[in-house]
């Protein structure tokens, strides 16, 4: 790691209503490390959407149960992982928009749209979705 690397680490309970908060600080630190308001705007609602789904869907709306968010800037490239240890989720393939009344499948298609990058997998009970941006960086 080099020391212009910039990571920062939470962990909330799955709960919706801490997702704000996760919300508020990524958008201020892509701000603050160089992202202009639509780049920070689009990681926040990324990054929302990861939570929500870690929250919805890995854990079924349960409490007590930890979600880590990991913000990571390098090189200019942006790296949030947000991780659960609930059930693996169903990615929806990257090519299909979801129907304008779907009750589902919006979150896949804006992250996938919005993030350089957005990919999902699990390894030894930790499931975690890396999404990545490329940003100049100020500092």
């Amino acid at each position: 790691m080099n020391s212009d690397d910039k990571t920062l680490m939470l962990e909330i309970d799955s709960r919706l209503d801490c997702v704000a908060l996760v919300g508020i600080s990524i958008r201020a630190l892509c701000l603050e490390y160089g992202a202009d308001e639509m780049t920070a705007y689009q990681v926040q609602t990324s990054t929302v959407e990861a939570v929500n789904n870690a929250i919805i869907h890995a854990y079924s709306n349960q409490l007590g149960h930890p979600v880590w968010i990991r913000w990571s800037l390098a090189d200019k490239r942006l790296t949030i992982q947000v991780s659960d240890e609930g059930m693996t989720m169903r990615q929806l393939p990257p090519d299909i928009e979801p129907e304008p009344d779907a009750e589902g499948g919006r979150g896949w298609w804006i992250m996938r749209q919005w993030m350089d990058s957005a990919e999902y997998m699990t390894d030894s009970g930790r499931n975690t979705l890396i999404l990545s941006k490329s940003f100049s960086n100020k500092h």
